[in-house]
Order: structure tokens, then C-alpha cells, then sequence
């Protein structure tokens, strides 16, 4: 048995994109609206490569609740866990700047917070699923004590565990607190994702190489870097260390680029039945081809407005890289 499906678990909320560029929040004019929420933008990244994808959370009652699940159903995503709850929908407002975007979230709290253990109790685990979420979800209860006990259900059950760090200040009232459960769940990841500020802060280094090789000697798996123009870096403890250059595009809007990047990789390892167990036997020439696919179908999705709604189809990806001439 192998992985054949991906389910992501978290926040599904709305993004309010600045339509200029370099502006602060405070002076931007005008924004649009597009569905987001790191968890579901994985879900429709999976569902746009063909795999079957499933979203676990809570969203509000409310219209922009309503037009997530919509949103999701259209790309194909199974909805089945995905529930509806009086808290409002979480909003997201952001700025589109040169690097990482910045953003200023409504959530006070959000519907997402409010899974609870009965949203997720029929939620089916074995050796095919893989279970994948980020450190916002641990940042407030019911949905963090929800996630901790399903991870722990996941593992029993031989399900692949990953996890995209994902950090958002503004979600913690303690960054203390954040760094505790990012290690706790890191520790517990087959697959673990941070981009280069994560990196340096999970593990205090100022040096991405020494950063790297600290965090891998943490992580029971493998661990994926993204650093931006950098490309991405993946590093295992039993030495297995491979780095893709970045493709050079325009950036439009960097916003769902670290999802669209874990999604792809996600979708290949469905596609070739890599679960837990064949994870960490993957060899440096299939971490290239993964990689550089998942480079290609993060570089497609920065050229397009938005994070859900830009995420690239396996078929559109495969002729980047044919274009590129990186088959």
C-alpha cells in the first residue's frame, strides 16, 4: 500500500489581494478578493494534479463561508469534513511586495478554530492518507487539542504526517508558545516544510547550511527548505542532501507560493504510491524530479493573481518544464 490521497487540514478563508504593488496595507486603494487559507490552497493544489484531495476545517455560516465551500467543490476537492459554524470566516488582507507578501488578518476568533474532535471522528486514516497542516492550527484551542489528538490517531493508523511550519505571528499571543509546538509537530512529521525564516528561527542559527543540518538532526523525515530565488533544498538525517534552483518568472503574486510548491510534491508522491515507508527510501535522483516539478508548478503559480485560484494543473506543469527543458 501506497499514498492515493492528501488530506489538508486547517484554515480555508478569504484573501484580500492589494491590486498594486509595493504599497503598505494602509495606502492600498483597492484589493481583490480571491479563496485562500494555506490547508486549502494545498487541497485544491492536490485536486488540480489529478490526486484525490480532501479539506478538514470550519468555516462561517456566512457568505464568505459558503463561497470557500463552493470554491473548493468547483476544483474538486472532496468536502465531506468541511463544516459550516456560527464563528465568522476568517479574512486575510495582502500586500504584494517584493519577496514575501505581508498580511493582516480578521480572526477573532475564525471559524477555523472551531474544529472539534466530533467534526473528524468518522475521518478515515490508514496507510493510502496523508495528513497535512500547519502551525496555525495549534495556536488556539478546540482545533489545536482537535489536530494533536488526529496526528497522534494518523501515525497509529500509517498515514504520512506533514507538516508546513507556516508561521504567523499575529496568531500567537507568545512566540515562546509557537516554537514549542512547532518542534512538538515537527517531531512528528514524516515530511516537514519551512521557508528561510523558519528555518532560522525554529533553530536560532544565522546560516541556512548550519540551520539546515541542525533542524535535520531534530526531524525523524525530510525536511524541505524553500528559499525564495534560492530554489529549494531537501535534507534527510541519513545524508541524502539536494538542492533545486528556482525557475526565474515574473512575480505577479508570491502569496500561495509555499503551498502550491508542498502541494505538487504531495501529488507526486501520491501518483507514485510513496507513503511513510517508501518516503525515506527515495533516492537523490527522485528528489530531483519531485523537486523540480514542484519548483515548476510554484513558478506558475507566482505569475497569476491569487493562491487557490492560480495553483497549476499537473498537465500545466509538465509543459513548463518541457518549455524550460527540464522534463
Amino acid at each position: 500500500m501506497g499514498l492515493r490521497r492528501v488530506i489538508a487540514l486547517g484554515e480555508a478563508l478569504i484573501d484580500f489581494s492589494a491590486l498594486e504593488d509595493n504599497v503598505p496595507l494602509r495606502e492600498v486603494a483597492g484589493f481583490a478578493r480571491n479563496p485562500g487559507g494555506a490547508p486549502a490552497n494545498v487541497a485544491v493544489g492536490v485536486a488540480r494534479m489529478g490526486v484525490a484531495s480532501q479539506f478538514v476545517g470550519c468555516v462561517g455560516d456566512d457568505p464568505f463561508g459558503h463561497s470557500l465551500i463552493e470554491a473548493m467543490r468547483v476544483y474538486g476537492v472532496d468536502g465531506t469534513h468541511t463544516h459550516t459554524v456560527a464563528e465568522q470566516t476568517s479574512l486575510a488582507f495582502v500586500a504584494r511586495n517584493e519577496g514575501d507578501p505581508d498580511f493582516f488578518f480578521v480572526r477573532h476568533p475564525g471559524a477555523d478554530v472551531m474544529l472539534r474532535d466530533e467534526h473528524v471522528a468518522e475521518l478515515a486514516l490508514d496507510e493510502e492518507a496523508c495528513l497535512h497542516f500547519g502551525t496555525n492550527s495549534l495556536a488556539e484551542d478546540p482545533i489545536a487539542s482537535t489536530l494533536r489528538r488526529l496526528v497522534t490517531r494518523a501515525r497509529e493508523a500509517g498515514a504520512l504526517v506533514s507538516f508546513d511550519v507556516n508561521l504567523r505571528p499575529v496568531f500567537w499571543r507568545d512566540l515562546r508558545a509557537a516554537l514549542a509546538a512547532a518542534r512538538e509537530m515537527m517531531a512528528q512529521a514524516d515530511l516537514l516544510k519551512v521557508n528561510r525564516a523558519e528555518l532560522l528561527w525554529l533553530t536560532g542559527e544565522q546560516d541556512v547550511e548550519r540551520a539546515l543540518s541542525a533542524l535535520v538532526a531534530q526531524v525523524p523525515g525530510t525536511v524541505l527548505c524553500t528559499l525564495g530565488e534560492g530554489g529549494v533544498w531537501a535534507r534527510r538525517a541519513d545524508g541524502l542532501d539536494v538542492r533545486v534552483t528556482a525557475n526565474r518568472v515574473a512575480c505577479v503574486d508570491a502569496t500561495g507560493a509555499g503551498d502550491s510548491l508542498i502541494a505538487a510534491v504531495l501529488s507526486v508522491l501520491a501518483r507514485r504510491g510513496v507513503g511513510r515507508t517508501g518516503l525515506g527510501e527515495l533516492s537523490r535522483g527522485e528528489w530531483e524530479e519531485v523537486l523540480r516539478f514542484a519548483s515548476a508548478a510554484a513558478a506558475i503559480n507566482i505569475g497569476r493573481l491569487g493562491a487557490m485560484n492560480a495553483m497549476a494543473t499537473y498537465a500545466e506543469t509538465e509543459a513548463f518544464l518541457q518549455a524550460a527543458g527540464k522534463p
